[in-house]
């Protein structure tokens, strides 16, 4: 091959290499806290700890207060705040892919936490809490179902309310679980 075949070949590759969409990659990026789990563990030890010292006393009405208090905050953490946790993730996760133009992996991120709400829905016998599960999985739908048919600026602006919608509920955890047991 003579150097000025070689030449036009290279030209030619650099051209096409320099007409091909960018994609700008323009994740969201939010300082991430746990203080809701921190928060709840350090309630449950709390309660934990005056269990103890209630049992030195040996007053058991109390002790099984304190007792059954910290059970509940663990629970809140295992059947709600890790799941939801989880669930924010695979959103955000679901966001970066779409913005990459990977929308099979965005879509299936958003169907394991459609799976997550399911399993969280099974965890309560809460009206309010069935509520909140619906609405999340309706939000959740109506971003799958805008990938194919809204502009690409909807569907992410879609994807980035949802995900505040799944911090906030993290974040107001206390008053979104006011009056919901969990099964025991």
């Amino acid at each position: 091959m003579s150097k000025k075949n070689l030449f036009v070949i290279i030209l030619i590759f650099l051209f096409g290499c320099s007409h091909q969409d960018s994609h700008e990659w323009n994740p969201i990026f939010e300082e991430t806290s746990f203080d809701y789990l921190t928060t709840n563990i350090e309630r449950s030890l709390s309660s934990m700890e005056e269990a103890y010292s209630e049992a030195n006393i040996t007053n058991p009405e109390s002790i099984k207060e304190n007792l059954d208090q910290a059970k509940k905050r663990l629970l809140e953490i295992k059947d709600y705040y890790v799941p939801l946790t989880v669930i924010r993730q695979k959103i955000y996760d679901a966001e970066r892919f779409y913005k990459l133009n990977n929308v099979k992996k965005s879509e299936k991120l958003l169907n394991d936490s459609k799976a997550i709400l399911h399993s969280l829905d099974l965890t309560t016998k809460s009206e309010n809490f069935d509520k909140l599960i619906v609405d999340l999985n309706a939000m959740i739908n109506g971003v799958i179902l805008s990938f194919n048919k809204n502009s690409e600026l909807y569907t992410y602006n879609k994807m980035k309310t949802l995900g505040e919608h799944v911090n906030l509920m993290l974040f107001k955890g206390d008053i979104v679980l006011s009056g919901i047991e969990f099964e025991k």
